[in-house]
């Protein structure tokens, strides 16, 4: 692999990567942070990557380390949102047959996201992309932060059957 590739993998792959930290659960000021460092690691082992058509597979994997080592640290310096969420993702990224993180997955979850009532949208936009807490979201909402947080268990969990009947309908 030849240096020069390296900014086209980096102009192919760096919104992905940052997409896919992010889903792993790490904290939207702290997305930036770790993209640059999955790209630092991947400069200095660029003679490890093989075949460029290889690259997001790899970079997802020096991504995943990262935020693995990121939720283990202390709590005083937390990138990582929430940790159980992290380990969930995690774990999902971990299967190597996984549809998770593909073009298709990521289609289906928006198009799955559309498809929550407007307060479900409100609430996962909340916490996942906005990284607010349970506390945070219930002043905002009327509701208890435990409401919250089993409303949240409820539309995770529609959204995760959502993706796979999508992809049990399309085949894949």
């Amino acid at each position: 692999m030849q240096r020069g590739d390296f900014t086209k993998i980096v102009l192919e792959h760096q919104g992905r990567i940052r997409l896919f930290i992010r889903m792993l659960g790490a904290a939207p000021d702290a997305v930036d942070d770790l993209a640059q460092d999955v790209f630092v690691i991947a400069y200095e082992r660029l003679e490890m990557l093989e075949d460029i058509d290889q690259a997001g597979p790899w970079l997802r994997a020096i991504a995943r380390n990262l935020v693995r080592n990121e939720a283990r640290k202390s709590t005083r310096r937390r990138r990582v949102v929430n940790t159980s969420l992290t380990d969930v993702m995690l774990g999902l990224a971990d299967e190597p047959d996984s549809d998770a993180w593909t073009e298709e997955w990521f289609a289906a979850l928006k198009v799955c996201l559309e498809k929550l009532p407007q307060h479900g949208r409100a609430l996962v936009d909340g916490r996942y992309q906005q990284g607010q807490n349970a506390s945070q979201l219930a002043d905002q909402t009327d509701m208890t932060p435990a409401a919250v947080r089993q409303a949240l268990s409820r539309f995770r969990g529609l959204l995760r059957q959502c993706v796979e009947t999508r992809f049990q309908q399309a085949g894949g």
